[in-house]
């Protein structure tokens, strides 16, 4: 028997209560997560109130409603992960955006440099973002952006520093 075959006979093996147990147990929010006894009173009702404790404890050392608990926290665990690392490269691409958008920069030479590749990086950023966070359009745009790969075109004018003439 498999691993995968075994998962599925101890979740089979829960009730639609034992379910419920375990799902108030994780995702239960500040008022319930972590607190057995709140949650068996909440799920299975007042009829065990004076065993709570015991009955609790108990049916959190079933193996079948440990797994279950344990998968629900690993799953919880992995999504908070994500969560995180969503805001941290939301957070980045902000950032990258309006440093973009704002700066300006002179090459070696002291020369100052065209904005338009600064605003590439910016429009890219965007996009990424756009990407991280879908926006849901009620009318449809009528702007068609052409091209083979879908991509924005920016000229960018490189300025050329002036000569300086040899009678000054």
């Amino acid at each position: 028997m498999t691993k995968t075959e075994e998962k599925e006979i101890l979740t089979e093996s829960l009730t639609m209560q034992e379910e419920e147990f375990c799902q108030l147990f994780v995702n239960g929010g500040k008022d319930f997560a972590g607190q057995r006894e709140k949650c068996f009173k909440e799920v299975f009702g007042e009829e065990y109130r004076k065993n709570v404790s015991l009955c609790s404890r108990r049916l959190l050392s079933k193996p079948a409603v440990a797994d279950k608990v344990k998968e629900l926290a690993e799953v919880l665990q992995s999504e908070n992960e994500s969560i995180a690392m969503k805001i941290q490269l939301t957070e980045t691409l902000k950032s990258v955006m309006q440093e973009a958008a704002t700066s300006s920069f002179n090459d070696r030479f002291d020369v100052p440099l065209s904005p338009a590749p600064l605003r590439a990086v910016a429009v890219n950023a965007a996009k990424a973002l756009m990407e991280l966070y879908p926006v849901k359009h009620v009318h449809e745009s009528k702007l068609r952006v052409e091209g083979s790969d879908g991509n924005v075109i920016f000229n960018v004018v490189v300025p050329v520093a002036p000569l300086k003439n040899e009678d000054e």
